[in-house]
């Protein structure tokens, strides 16, 4: 995903600036998915290590409702 986001940005980098934001946007979201999605992994493995809890199924939950979001212009 992220790889087309950067292919959509350049192509329009070559065109018109007004182009290129499109793509830019795009992999900024895919970008702040990726490193949010990170954090919820760390945060995962800290309560899974300390306190014994697993909240798998909620995260994953989470991720696919949010993962809708970065379709939405």
């Amino acid at each position: 995903v992220y790889l087309v986001a950067r292919q959509k940005y350049f192509v329009g980098y070559m065109g018109q600036t007004s182009q290129s934001t499109p793509g830019y946007q795009f992999g900024k979201r895919v970008l702040s998915f990726l490193f949010l999605m990170c954090i919820v992994g760390i945060f995962n493995l800290l309560l899974v290590r300390y306190f014994g809890n697993d909240f798998k199924d909620t995260v994953e939950t989470i991720t696919t409702a949010a993962s809708a979001l970065l379709l939405i212009p």
